[in-house]
C-alpha cells in the first residue's frame, strides 16, 4: 500500500510556502466549534442528537460537541446563561421560556430562538380495559398516574386536564412503578409522552389489556387553543395489539439557540440538518417524515434569524409572528 506523505514545505519556493500556510490557516479558521446540550446518555434522544451533530459537522464549517444534560429544562436554563450554543428543547419549554410563562414565570428568556424540530412526541393516556372507563370525563376521581414524576408527560397531562376540567386522583410514581400498579389493579391507568409504540405500554398491554383514550374534536380544539405548543396527533390503529386509532395531542422535540449565536452559524446548522435529514432517519427513526414545512408550521415562538434565512431561501413563507425582533 502506498503511503502519501505531506510535501516538505522547506523544499517549496518562499512565496509558494507562505501561500500554502495561509491556505491552511484559513481552512482551520473556517471550522467553528459549537456545543449542543442534549439529554442523559441512557436516553434515545442522546443517540439521535449525537447522530445529527455528526452529520452536520461533516457537512458544514461547524464542529459540534455533544454534552450530556438533564434534558430540555436544564438546556433552556444553560442556553440563557450562555453555557451552550444549541439545545435540545421541547415545544412547551421553548414557548414558556420565551414568554415567561408556566415554569418560567417571571424569568423570561427573551433571547431564546427556535431553529428546527427533530421529531414529534405523542401523549398517551391509557386505562385498563376492564375499568369500564371510555372517556376522559370518566377519569374524574379515579386513581390515575399522570406520567413519570417531574417528566414532560406529567407536566403536559396536568396542563391539559386542567384545561379540560378533568380531575383524576393523581398517583405520582415512576414509570416502572406505574406499570406495575396498572397490572396489579391498584390504579386505573397511566400516561406518557413519547414515540409510539411505548415499550412500557406494550408490556402492560400484554399482561392486562389497555384502552388508549381518544379525544373528541372539541377537546382537541379547546386544548390546542389554550396551549398553542400542543397540536393534534394520532396513534394509528394497530400500534398496540387490537387497539383502534386514537386521537390525542402531541408536541415536538427540537433544537433552539439564542441571539448570542451569529446568523451565519445558525444558517449553516439549519441547512446541513435539513440536507441530511433523510440520512439521519436511517439511524434515528423518529426523525423520519419531519420536513422544514412541518417544522415552521409547528413553531409557536420566534425563529433564529439564521433559520429564517434558510427557510425563506427554500421558498417557505415564514409567518410574521415567527420573525425575531432583530429582523423586524
Amino acid at each position: 500500500m502506498k503511503i502519501e506523505r505531506p510535501f516538505p514545505l522547506h523544499l517549496l519556493p518562499p512565496l509558494a510556502a507562505a501561500t500554502l500556510l495561509v491556505s491552511f490557516s484559513m481552512q482551520a479558521a473556517a471550522n467553528e466549534s459549537v456545543s449542543i446540550g442534549v439529554a442523559p446518555t441512557a436516553s434515545g434522544w442522546y443517540f439521535g442528537y449525537s447522530e445529527l451533530s455528526r452529520l452536520i459537522s461533516n457537512d458544514s464549517p461547524l464542529e459540534i460537541s455533544v454534552r450530556e444534560t438533564g434534558g430540555s429544562q436544564e438546556n433552556t436554563i444553560r442556553l440563557g446563561r450562555g453555557e451552550i450554543d444549541f439545545a435540545l428543547v421541547d415545544a412547551p419549554g421553548a414557548y414558556e421560556a420565551y414568554h415567561g410563562e408556566g415554569r418560567y414565570e417571571g424569568n423570561a428568556l427573551e433571547d431564546i430562538r427556535m431553529v428546527l424540530w427533530v421529531a414529534p412526541s405523542t401523549m398517551h393516556w391509557a386505562v385498563r380495559q376492564d375499568s369500564g372507563i371510555e372517556t376522559f370525563e370518566d377519569l374524574d376521581g379515579q386513581r390515575f398516574n399522570p406520567s413519570s414524576i417531574g417528566g414532560g408527560g406529567e407536566y403536559i397531562t396536568e396542563l391539559v386536564f386542567d384545561t379540560l376540567e378533568i380531575t383524576p386522583d393523581y398517583q405520582r410514581m415512576s414509570m416502572s412503578d406505574a406499570s406495575d400498579a396498572v397490572v396489579d389493579g391498584r390504579i386505573i391507568g397511566f400516561s406518557y409522552n413519547g414515540i409510539p409504540p411505548i415499550p412500557a405500554f406494550t408490556e402492560v398491554h400484554s399482561a392486562r389489556p389497555l384502552r388508549v383514550l381518544s379525544m373528541s374534536e372539541e377537546q382537541v380544539a379547546t386544548a390546542t387553543e389554550a396551549l398553542p405548543f400542543l397540536s393534534a396527533a394520532t396513534i394509528p390503529a394497530g400500534t398496540y395489539r387490537d387497539m383502534p386509532e386514537a386521537t390525542t395531542l402531541g408536541t415536538y422535540i427540537g433544537v433552539a439557540s439564542s441571539t448570542d449565536l451569529s446568523e451565519d452559524t445558525v444558517y449553516e446548522f439549519t441547512r446541513a440538518y435539513w440536507e441530511n435529514v433523510e440520512r439521519l432517519g436511517q439511524t434515528f427513526a423518529p426523525a423520519q417524515g419531519v420536513t422544514p414545512e412541518i417544522s415552521v408550521e409547528n413553531t409557536a415562538s420566534p425563529l433564529h434569524a439564521g433559520a429564517v434565512r434558510y427557510y425563506q431561501e427554500i421558498g417557505l413563507d415564514v409567518p410574521s409572528e415567527l420573525l425575531p425582533p432583530e429582523m423586524q
